[in-house]
């Protein structure tokens, strides 16, 4: 459908991306749980295994690939401070406030830092962070910070908008000290969001490819990589898309289509064609809400 010319990327309207994901995608996107099982896979299995190959006197150097708030990567660095004696943190998102909330998040980290030492030897190293206000592709041309070896590398559904993935995942794995760790994390093929992708290609051309855990799975293990694959099963409920009063509802219509203001600004047979996909592969529960599936994979790749 040529009506495709007329929606605007999200990503080109930083200030409505920040008001859908903090104030719509965040309140449906179930993150608690997403966060405890990143959390918990990390601390069980590459805190493990980056313990295990590195010294602690090493410097530990974390990349986090469209860190958005930066939630799970604070607790990354945070706990990987508690091993080793210094922690250099570079960030990457192409949104200037999403990484300065990020930036926040790791300031107040090192303030708790330096207000715990004065009573405890056993508080987490201060961490040197970096911010890049970018796309990977950016950042690999033009900060000196690319040329760095990293032992963690962290792509919290963002390796949807980083490009290709041959290229994607060479120029991570370039950058990956060896022993060292990749974690991503991304929708199985049955979430909304790879299904309204592959179905409806009028949308935007700013995802490229809506990759599922399985395509990213799959190549990584082609190269030659080892990957623990942990699901994290869950659904979103999408009502109030289905109230075209709800300013709620207009802002997960944003985030489902990665469009700016889709409802008002494109042609109602869009709109409608969209509206009657999401409600097929929906289902109603015992209180007559629309869920759909939102299942989750974190896939942790070792060089």
């Amino acid at each position: 459908m040529s009506d495709s010319v007329s929606l605007k990327p999200l990503s080109r309207d930083p200030s409505r991306y920040k008001d859908v994901f903090l104030n719509a995608f965040c309140k449906i996107a179930r993150k608690d749980l997403e966060y405890e099982e990143i959390c918990r896979h990390f601390d069980r299995t590459v805190m493990k295994q980056l313990t295990r190959f590195f010294s602690n006197e090493d410097q530990c150097n974390v990349l986090g690939v469209g860190v958005g708030e930066g939630r799970e990567e604070c607790h990354f660095v945070k706990n990987l401070g508690a091993y080793f004696t210094s922690v250099c943190n570079v960030a990457i998102d192409p949104n200037e406030d999403m990484l300065t909330i990020y930036k926040k998040s790791i300031t107040a980290l090192n303030s708790g830092n330096a207000s715990s030492s004065l009573s405890s030897s056993s508080s987490s190293s201060p961490v040197v962070f970096h911010g890049f206000s970018g796309s990977l592709a950016q950042f690999v041309s033009d900060s000196p910070l690319a040329e760095y070896k990293y032992n963690l590398i962290s792509s919290i559904h963002s390796i949807y908008y980083i490009g290709d993935l041959e290229t994607t995942f060479t120029q991570l794995t370039s950058m990956l000290k060896d022993k060292g760790m990749m974690l991503i994390v991304c929708n199985k093929d049955n979430c909304i969001l790879p299904r309204t992708f592959s179905e409806k290609t009028y949308l935007p051309t700013v995802v490229e490819e809506r990759r599922s855990s399985n395509v990213v799975r799959a190549f990584a293990e082609k190269q030659g990589y080892d990957v623990i694959t942990c699901r994290v099963p869950m659904d979103w409920d999408i009502t109030d898309v289905f109230d075209e009063q709800s300013d709620f509802g207009n802002k997960l219509f944003d985030f489902f289509t990665q469009t700016a203001y889709f409802r008002h600004t494109a042609p109602a047979k869009l709109v409608d064609d969209l509206l009657s996909f999401w409600r097929s592969i929906s289902v109603l529960d015992k209180n007559g809400r629309i869920l759909v599936p939102a299942d989750e994979e974190i896939l942790i790749i070792s060089k």
